[in-house]
Parts: C-alpha cells; structure tokens; sequence
C-alpha cells in the first residue's frame, strides 16, 4: 500500500482541515520569525546607541575623570590628542573615532525677568569624522551640520519643540569651563536631529570641535575619544587592551571596552536575558497551538481510522499515514510562514517599526530607541523551521498512536 500517496490524497481531498492545520502553523511560525527579528533588532538598537551616543565599543578618557563626573571635571581633559588619534586609528580592528567634549550647560527660556531655564547636554564633535560615526543621513532632518570654527550648532527634535526654535533661532548657554569657571555663549540653529532615544533628543546639542575648545577654554584637548571596532577582528575588550599599552599621553589615561563603562554592559545583558525568556515562552505558546490543531484534527477522523483499519492497514501504517500528512502539511505551512516573517521582518528592517514604541516608554535608560529596524537572523530562521516540524511530529506521533490501537469497530463505534 503506498502511504505516500494516500497522505497526499487526504490532505488534498480534506481541504478544509488540511488549510486549518497549515494555518495555524503558518501564523505560529510567522509570528515567531518576526518576533526573532524584533528581538535581535532591539538588542542591535541598544548596542548601535550605546556604541554612538555613550560609551563607545571603546572610550578614552582621563583616569580621574569618571571618579568626579558628577561634578563635570572639565579640565580633567585628554591634551594633543591628535597624535593620541594617530595611534589609536592605526589599530587594525578600529573602524573608526569620535574625539568629544561633552559639556552641561543651562539656557535661559521664558524672556526678560524670567528664572526659567533648560538643562542641555552639549558634545563638541569634529564633523568631518562624525559623519562616519553617526549616521546623519537618517538623524539629520532639517537643516544642515555646522561649519568648523562657527557658533552654529544642531539640536535635538524634541528640545528645538520644547525651547520653540526654528532653523535660525538663536540661545544662550550657561556652562562651566576648563579653567573651573563659567561662561556664556550664543549658538545659531542650522539643522535639527532627531534621534533614536527620546531622552538624548530631548538635552542634545551638537556645536563644531574646534568651537567648544575656544569657548570652553580647552585648546587642543578633548574630554573623551570613542571607539567603534571590527569585532570580526577582535573583540572591543581585546582593543582596549591593546590601545591600552599603546597609546601614551602626558595626563594618566583609562582605556575600557563598554562592558566596563558605567554598567551598560550589564543592562545589556540583562535585556538580553529578557528577551530570550519572552522569545522562548513564545515558541512555547506557539507550540500549543500547532500541537491543539494536529490532535484535533486526528481525534476528529475516528470514522476515517475505523474504516482504513477495517480495509486491513495495520496500526503501524496508520500512524505513518498521519505522520507523513502531519509533516506534509508542516512544511508548507512553516514555509509560508517563515517566508512571509522574512519579508515582514526585511521590509522593517528597511522602514523601521514604531509599532511597540508605547511599550518601549521608559526603558531609554537601556539605549533603546522609538523606532526598531528589525534583524533577520538566519539560523534562528531555520530553528523555527526545523522546531515546527519537531512540534508537529511530535503532537502527531502520540495521538495517531493511540487511535491506531482502537480497534475498527470500537473507533466507528465513538464516530
């Protein structure tokens, strides 16, 4: 007796049972692909974050600094960090750097008479390199980038809403300065950035290198100098400490990899840890409900088994018969499924997704911005594949089974 073709003939003769069983596989493994690929695109959004705007995959600074941050040790700096760059660029696995001086600063808002003013987090950034670093292609959205040696400078979206400022606006900030005074400067609004996490959008300002040395009173140094690696060459903590032994300057030096800056690292993993718990109560959710249709489906043809039993197909067969409709039916199923994830998941990726941005609200301490461009992974894509098929012969195996030892009469009998 040929049970291949009799698996085919049933599940082309029951069309509607057979497209109720590739359905609910289908969407089970279309929701986990693209729930893999949410996942991997918030852990990629965290780490791209944390490697742009905070720390670095590794970060170069005074060794003193980060033990009197809070009080914003601006003249704790790095001095003739150009020849510091040399050396630091010369590492095959450096891609490339960001040399910075960040710098709080308040602004004066509300007119003549008023106390009110607006806290910002400025950056000192060379522009020509952080073209390379940040990618204002997509952050840049009105506007241009300041020129080198101007008082121009970009804001974020959401502070330029908040201070109502336009392109060509001007403000006053209040900061302290390298020589442990303060001083006050105007800026002119030439472009507004929106970026990823809300929280940097709502502080950040942006003015040219060369202008918050003159006005911070910090020739020729920088604060700090982030890294971005190849970790396909070597991994952030192997760089750090190579550029450890390597770099020399006249001021003491900390060089960490992100696993060492300010617990980031750990929240990292953290999230991560999180993530994987979610994506594996998932598959596990998504297992009941191929496992319900494919027992639903055997236990609702007690007719059909009574009647094959009786024409003399032994119980052995029988379960082979169900088993090869079950991985059939699978395959297509989880084919389609997969195949529309992928796409959903590529398009995204392309788009970006905002689509969860409320149930994101308050985790930007972590990095995580608004908008996620979703990753497909290619060998969690073919772990969902293969998974369906181990789920579904699994539910089809015991059932099948069971049924297969009733005997013909008993089983037209409960028919």
């Amino acid at each position: 007796m040929r049970i291949y073709s009799i698996a085919l003939r049933n599940i082309s003769r029951n069309k509607r049972r057979s497209l109720l069983s590739g359905s609910a596989i289908a969407i089970a493994t279309f929701a986990v692909v693209f729930l893999f690929g949410y996942i991997a695109g918030i852990l990629n959004d965290m780490e791209n974050n944390l490697f742009t705007y905070m720390s670095g995959a590794v970060r170069i600074r005074h060794s003193d600094f980060d033990r009197y941050e809070r009080l914003n040790p601006m003249h704790l700096a790095i001095p003739n960090y150009e020849s510091l760059l040399a050396v630091v660029e010369a590492d095959p696995a450096v891609t490339v750097t960001s040399p910075r001086i960040n710098f709080p600063g308040r602004v004066p808002v509300g007119g003549i008479g008023s106390d009110e003013k607006v806290t910002i987090i400025g950056s000192g950034i060379d522009f020509a390199k952080e073209e390379f670093y940040q990618d204002y292609r997509r952050t840049l959205v009105e506007g241009r980038l300041p020129e080198a040696g101007t008082n121009e400078v970009v804001v974020g979206r959401l502070l330029a809403d908040s201070m109502e400022l336009d392109i060509g606006g001007k403000f006053t900030v209040l900061s302290q300065s390298g020589l442990r005074g303060s001083n006050a400067f105007t800026l002119e609004v030439v472009g507004i950035i929106a970026l990823p996490v809300s929280g940097l959008e709502k502080t950040m300002v942006q003015i040219p290198l060369d202008t918050a040395q003159r006005l911070l009173w910090l020739p020729d140094q920088v604060q700090e100098i982030l890294i971005k690696v190849n970790q396909k060459i070597d991994s952030p903590k192997k760089v750090a400490e190579r550029l450890s032994r390597t770099v020399q300057s006249s001021v003491p030096l900390s060089v960490l990899d992100f696993k060492q800056v300010d617990g980031m690292a750990s929240m990292m993993s953290l999230a991560a840890t999180i993530y994987d718990v979610i994506a594996v109560i998932f598959l596990l959710l998504s297992s009941t409900v191929i496992i319900n249709t494919t027992i639903m489906v055997i236990f609702e043809r007690m007719k059909e088994i009574g009647t094959l039993g009786a024409m003399g197909m032994t119980g052995r067969q029988l379960v082979r018969l169900f088993f090869l409709e079950a991985m059939f039916i699978s395959i297509v199923g989880a084919l389609v499924g997969i195949a529309g994830g992928s796409i959903l998941t590529g398009h995204l990726g392309r788009v970006g997704f905002s689509g969860m941005a409320k149930a994101l609200e308050g985790m930007e301490n972590l990095g995580i911005g608004s908008i996620i461009y979703p990753v497909l992974n290619f060998k969690s894509t073919v772990l969902v594949f293969v998974y369906a098929l181990i789920v579904t012969g699994l539910s089809t195996w015991w059932p099948s089974r069971r049924a297969a030892k009733i005997s013909p009469v008993e089983a037209l009998r409960q028919a």
